[in-house]
């Protein structure tokens, strides 16, 4: 294809989106240096882009939309239609990707043109904001607060695990607790403690929003960092990679007897399908514990046990309204539920229970 004067090359700008970003002269809203996790998306988004224009022998270009005419706008909103149609099937049958996975992709295009517009000055119409996936979001699973308890409070079980699964429970355990992601989790310094006349306080700001956190830390938090001062060093905790890390807390869910089947999902094309094993089977409850079940568990966790939902998303780093926030808020509530349940089924089951006289 001949690049003309008024279009530009979608993968080539793309690179220079990723070069920009990578430098520091493109930052986020807040001012921030881009994240390096979100570099690398950005990048892994550049080579898709690549393999579909090789797979098609074509070249993506952006049309520049000065002065138009009402028939070329037309033919740039067919074209990015097109686009959008071509692009998603390629992702869904020739990566296999889910819902997810495909959003992620093109809201990562999203933000590119809205630097091509508003950090460039190109006009190059507003098609992107049609590239919409439908999305459906499967519950997270959590551990509920019976089992952070056994994790905490039995002590014969801890011993019982060898030194590598019991260093993942410490981490696994202190991760439940203050709601932190995994990236902010294993940076966590002696310096972030604060000591003051009401006990132990984590102050740090987070990296992925910037938001600062102060939260008030338990005796058995206090212990679990005592227990690996030696290990952790200048940490407050031993540092682990996150594929190890879960690994370990699989290994330590089993073995803490949680192997009964949940129903694993995703979204597929606005669809849910059932996951299943290699042998056929649902997943057991261990197979879906991940590093970043800490989080959720201890969100959860805070929310049944009548911590209010504004001093929760403090902790978390939520901002108010926020549809990933009421994800936990809709577990939380579902638990209260079913506890709820449990006591009216004990008022009519319990033997010699005889409610007091409502005249005294």
């Amino acid at each position: 294809m001949k690049k003309s004067t008024a279009q530009l090359l979608l993968a080539e700008q793309f690179s220079l989106f990723v070069k920009v970003s990578v430098s520091g002269r493109r930052l986020t809203p807040s001012g921030k240096k881009i994240a390096p996790g979100t570099v690398v998306n950005y990048r892994y988004v550049l080579k898709l882009l690549n393999e579909f224009e090789e797979k098609n022998s074509i070249l993506l270009r952006i049309q520049l939309l000065h002065r138009a005419s009402m028939r070329l706008l037309q033919r740039e909103r067919n074209y990015w239609a097109k686009f959008f149609n071509r692009f998603s099937i390629y992702l869904y049958k020739e990566k296999k990707y889910s819902d997810h996975y495909v959003l992620a992709v093109f809201k990562t295009l999203k933000t590119f043109f809205n630097y091509l517009q508003q950090e460039k000055g190109y006009m190059t119409g507003n098609y992107h904001k049609s590239f919409r996936v439908p999305i459906l979001r499967s519950t997270p699973v959590v551990l509920t607060p019976e089992q952070l308890r056994f994790l905490i409070t039995n002590k014969e079980f801890v011993q019982s695990l060898n030194p590598f699964v019991r260093r993942a429970c410490d981490i696994f355990v202190f991760g439940c607790t203050v709601a932190l992601r995994i990236s902010d989790l294993m940076k966590l310094k002696k310096n972030h403690l604060i000591k003051t006349g009401n006990g132990t306080l984590l102050n740090l700001f987070t990296e992925k929003t910037g938001a600062e956190v102060r939260i008030p830390l338990p005796d058995y938090i206090l212990e679990i960092i005592y227990r690996n001062r030696v290990k952790a060093g200048k940490y407050l905790l031993p540092r682990l990679s996150c594929s190890n890390l879960n690994k370990q807390i699989k290994r330590l869910i089993q073995l803490a007897g949680w192997d009964y089947t949940v129903s694993k999902h995703r979204s597929y094309r606005g669809k849910m399908e059932e996951l299943q094993t290699e042998s056929g089977t649902a997943w057991p409850f261990y197979r879906h514990i991940t590093a970043h079940t800490m989080r959720r568990t201890a969100i959860t966790t805070l929310l049944i046990l009548g911590v209010p939902e504004n001093v929760v998303r403090k902790i978390s780093g939520h901002a108010p309204g926020s549809k990933e926030f009421y994800k936990y808020v809709g577990i939380a509530d579902e638990y209260l539920n079913q506890e709820v349940k449990k006591a009216y089924q004990k008022l009519v089951t319990t033997p010699g229970f005889e409610p007091k006289d409502a005249g005294g």
